[in-house]
């Protein structure tokens, strides 16, 4: 991001997931970097594991907390199949990078669209897509949020300490201990990517 300019994030996914302690540990890291900070998110059905969409946009000056349709400069999806919801955020351009979890939240009796869908139809939306894999989180999907921010810090100007010691903020004891470590093995992760 060039400093002067202001930046979208979309995070979607599912309700329960955690989507509005991910903004929050974001903005927060954002603002204590001395960044403008506007976050807006849609409830809805997030009590009934209903989809979700927040929005994080910052910058210098900002005016409107959600943003316009082909503005997004990051999609994060938390539920694989919620970045279908949000892509009219995605730029014309291409230029969008799509950050999508492979978390799947099946249900009974019903198809899950395939990986196949996705390859063919998201690079229409974007030249920019990561996959993330929840193998590294041992099946305690609770750490995802943490998994894909440490991802993302490659792409934001923050470092790995602003994260942590916004997640100090908001965690602690043995909870803080394994966010932080799952902080750590993504950044590791974005840094096998490159």
């Amino acid at each position: 991001m060039m400093e002067s300019s202001n930046y979208t994030i979309v995070v979607t996914g599912l309700g329960g997931q955690g989507i509005i302690r991910f903004i929050q540990v974001l903005g927060n890291a954002l603002m204590n970097k001395g960044y403008s900070v506007i976050t807006s998110e849609t409830h809805g059905l997030s009590q009934r594991e209903g989809k979700v969409k927040c929005f994080l946009r910052y910058g210098k000056k900002l005016i409107a907390p959600i943003p316009m349709n082909c503005s997004a400069d990051m999609i994060i999806a938390l539920e694989k199949s919620c970045i279908l919801d949000v892509l009219n955020f995605a730029k014309l351009d291409k230029s969008t990078d799509l950050i999508i979890s492979e978390f799947k939240k099946t249900t009974k009796n019903q198809e899950y669209i395939t990986d196949d869908y996705f390859k063919q139809n998201l690079p229409n939306f974007s030249k920019n897509i990561h996959y993330i894999t929840i193998t590294k989180i041992k099946n305690d999907i609770r750490l995802l949020n943490t998994l894909i921010l440490g991802f993302i810090i490659s792409f934001l100007p923050l470092s790995y300490q602003e994260l942590q010691k916004s997640l100090n903020n908001y965690f602690s004891g043995e909870i803080l201990e394994a966010n932080l470590k799952i902080l750590q093995i993504g950044s590791i992760l974005r840094r096998k990517k490159d």
